[in-house]
């Protein structure tokens, strides 16, 4: 996903509009995956300040996504603000704000474009705001069919409690009983 810097690098208060767009492609950010299933697009402006070229624009495509509950592929569109600098590699860097090097012509943005998706996509997605999840017992998607498995609704890590109501103790107070002969 480059972008053509030739006319502005050298021109100190120049701006130019851009353009860029990179093919539908699932890509790796660090652990994560994303699966853009429509073109990723740039739209915006490179403005030479003097001390670095800013990239300021938005970008956006929809990208393909599990639901957090029943696991079945969604599409999700995404419309970013992208505001980046880059420096020539010549250059010193200021410790104002994050910078990005680039030498020649051209400009990638693809891997800043990508983080900006990964730090703006939802921690979980739904495929609707109804969605029954999967059964914990069988897996069954229960927006599709009702299982038989029984589903008791306990939290696991407060089951055991649930046997102290069950159990009858020796010397000790029985089913909640404050009577003198269960002390």
């Amino acid at each position: 996903m480059n972008i053509n810097v030739e006319k502005v690098k050298n021109v100190p208060g120049k701006v130019i509009k851009a353009e860029a767009t990179s093919e539908p492609n699932s890509y790796s950010v660090g652990a994560e995956m994303i699966s853009a299933v429509s073109p990723i697009s740039f739209s915006g402006t490179v403005e030479n300040s003097g001390h670095g070229l800013v990239i300021d624009g938005e970008i956006s495509t929809i990208v393909e996504m599990p639901c957090s509950r029943c696991a079945e592929k969604l599409q999700y569109p995404v419309q970013v603000p992208f505001h980046e600098v880059y420096m020539h590699r010549r250059e010193t860097a200021t410790n104002e704000e994050e910078v990005y090097f680039y030498e020649g012509d051209k400009i990638d943005i693809l891997p800043q474009v990508l983080q900006a998706f990964l730090l703006e996509l939802p921690m979980k997605v739904l495929c609707r705001e109804e969605c029954k999840g999967l059964c914990p017992a069988c897996g069954t998607n229960l927006n599709i069919k009702e299982c038989r498995c029984e589903r008791e609704l306990i939290d696991p890590r407060l089951a055991a409690l649930k046997n102290l109501l069950n159990d009858r103790t020796e010397g000790g107070v029985t089913s909640g009983s404050t009577n003198k002969k269960n002390l």
